[in-house]
């Protein structure tokens, strides 16, 4: 092969241009969608990790042996002096809280539910949590107060019924600044200044003022807009301490968390470990849980890997085994994303081999004639495989370059999936995502770009390659 064969085959895509457009277009489709659909998976997979590691489960966490199979209050760390003394002598550890854990009752003055209690040093919480990043309405565990304050999610605030919808006049007068048409706007003016205390019934209320195609487009920013949560109201725990007593202390609300995941919205609560642990009557050395945060994700399975050897009688699990869903997602995420990119490209394969095809059929005199002067059929071959790659290859440059631009914009604004934000946060992933693509992603894409040229030009050279130069020239 010299360098006169790569120059006929990128000629010969140009002979029929409509013909090579159609396809060069379709390529360009294909790995536009593939590649928006692999950079969308890759930054939900990326935010749900994260949120997994600093909201939900940190990089390591210790437990006594047997509170994982029953979280009873009584299960505290063996040796927490020592372990604590440990974890400060790790440099790969960056922050560690310890956290008393109970299963709580919670009675609001409209309904009440359940969840989980974590008694938290707030300053040590901080380093090894998100959280206090996540306050939707009032603030964290940081001030001093006389009655013992609590940080509730948004889910568990509307269990409670603490999420309320009215139509104050301050919120009317802000309506202005929200994009929503003044006509529109205009017909909620009516709206009395009620309270409702639940979605459905505002929704209701919003739907008999509004026409279908108004309340579809703006209803949910009006829903938003005048939504809020009822802060420093009393809600009454009811919990057992570790001498079997049932207490129901007060705590006044004092911030609402928001996250990702509304199932963890639903199930964790936040409050002081040193008022839980007096309440409870346990000592300072009580501890149920210790999380800790190392620099990377390796470094925490190292830190779990490290703790275990030092046989404290606790049980120490990293990330991986808290979370192995997550562990996988880290695992096949890019994976998934080619298997992805390659079935689109196999599909736009059968488009490629048929124009190839047609291109062959139309020349089967010029490639006698070829033959006949001299060209072997490895040098047949060499000029179909290049022009069914350049025909590839161009295709998946205008693809990847078009895809390229929209996810640079795209990774800084978000997309946003806000029609289907309660789905999504059901199964713990944000309804914005951020898309994610490596100069790794980009290159392996154009490696099985290449790889789907070639084996579409299979099928054309063969037919070529079975040409009789003689009977090819008296061809008309």
């Amino acid at each position: 092969m010299n360098i006169i064969v790569p120059q006929i085959g990128w000629k010969n895509v140009w002979r029929n241009q409509t013909r090579s457009l159609v396809v060069i277009v379709a390529v360009m489709l294909g790995i536009f969608g593939g590649t928006m659909a692999t950079g969308i998976m890759q930054g939900w997979i990326a935010q749900r990790i994260h949120d997994v590691i600093h909201l939900e489960t940190s990089h390591v966490q210790i437990h006594h042996p047997e509170f994982q199979f029953n979280e009873e209050i009584m299960l505290k760390i063996n040796n927490y002096p020592l372990v604590a003394s440990l974890l400060d002598t790790m440099p790969q550890v960056e922050g560690w809280s310890p956290r008393v854990k109970i299963f709580v009752m919670a009675q609001s003055n409209w309904a009440a539910t359940g969840f989980m209690l974590k008694g938290i040093t707030p300053s040590q919480e901080k380093k090894v949590s998100e959280i206090d990043e996540k306050m939707v309405e009032g603030s964290f565990l940081e001030d001093e107060y006389k009655i013992p304050s609590i940080v509730l999610g948004s889910k568990t605030a509307q269990n409670l019924k603490l999420l309320n919808y009215q139509a104050t006049a301050e919120k009317m007068l802000a309506l202005d600044s929200l994009e929503i048409p003044k006509e529109v706007t205009s017909k909620i003016k009516a709206l009395n200044t009620k309270r409702y205390r639940n979605e459905y019934d505002f929704r209701l209320e919003l739907q008999r003022m509004l026409s279908k195609k108004d309340f579809e487009a703006y209803g949910n920013i009006l829903v938003d807009h005048f939504s809020f949560y009822r802060m420093g109201v009393n809600i009454v725990l009811t919990m057992q301490t570790l001498d079997g007593e049932m207490i129901t202390p007060v705590f006044k609300v004092r911030g609402i968390y928001k996250t990702s995941n509304s199932n963890f919205d639903g199930t964790n609560a936040f409050v002081d470990r040193e008022q839980l642990s007096a309440l409870l009557q346990v000592d300072a050395n009580h501890v149920n849980e210790i999380a800790i945060i190392a620099s990377n994700a390796e470094s925490g399975i190292e830190v779990s890997e490290k703790l275990e050897s030092y046989q404290t009688s606790n049980q120490v699990m990293s990330w991986k085994t808290i979370s192995p869903e997550i562990a996988m997602y880290t695992e096949f995420a890019n994976l998934i994303g080619y298997i992805y990119v390659l079935i689109i490209l196999l599909a736009l394969a059968f488009g490629i081999i048929n124009t190839m095809l047609m291109s062959v059929l139309e020349r089967v005199k010029e490639l006698g004639m070829l033959m006949a002067i001299g060209m072997n059929k490895k040098r047949v071959f060499y000029m179909i495989m290049f022009e069914s790659v350049f025909l590839t290859l161009t295709g998946a440059l205008a693809g990847l370059v078009f895809s390229g631009t929209i996810l640079h914009i795209t990774s800084k604004t978000g997309i946003s999936f806000g029609m289907w934000a309660e789905g999504f946060e059901a199964i713990g992933f944000s309804a914005v995502v951020y898309p994610i693509m490596t100069a790794t992603n980009y290159l392996i894409i154009l490696i099985l770009v290449v790889f789907t040229g070639i084996i579409s030009s299979v099928w054309p050279a063969r037919k070529a390659l079975k040409l009789n130069p003689s009977e090819a020239l008296r061809t008309e």
